[in-house]
């Protein structure tokens, strides 16, 4: 039944970021990631975390609704304010 596929489609068109349980789909952790790859390549997604059973899929959203530009700069600024004065 593809109809899964669908509703998993439509979820990342209206969140971008989608967490996916596989470990009812595979034995192994590393099939999840696996697994992941081909539902993400099917979707034109992409894996943006693998972590035991668990895929974080992420595709923008048209018009995106993550600014990832704003959140990469945002990371930026806090890593120089972390940093000791020399």
């Amino acid at each position: 039944d593809a109809g899964w596929m669908e509703q998993l489609d439509n979820l990342l068109w209206e969140h971008e970021v989608v967490n996916m349980r596989l470990n009812k789909a595979v034995g192994k952790k590393k099939l999840a990631k696996q697994l992941g790859t081909r539902i993400a390549d099917e979707l034109k997604a992409h894996v943006t975390q693998a972590v035991g059973h668990t895929v974080l899929l992420y595709r923008p959203g048209s018009p995106p609704t993550l600014d990832l530009e704003s959140l990469s700069t945002a990371d930026a600024k806090v890593d120089a304010e972390a940093k000791p004065s020399e």
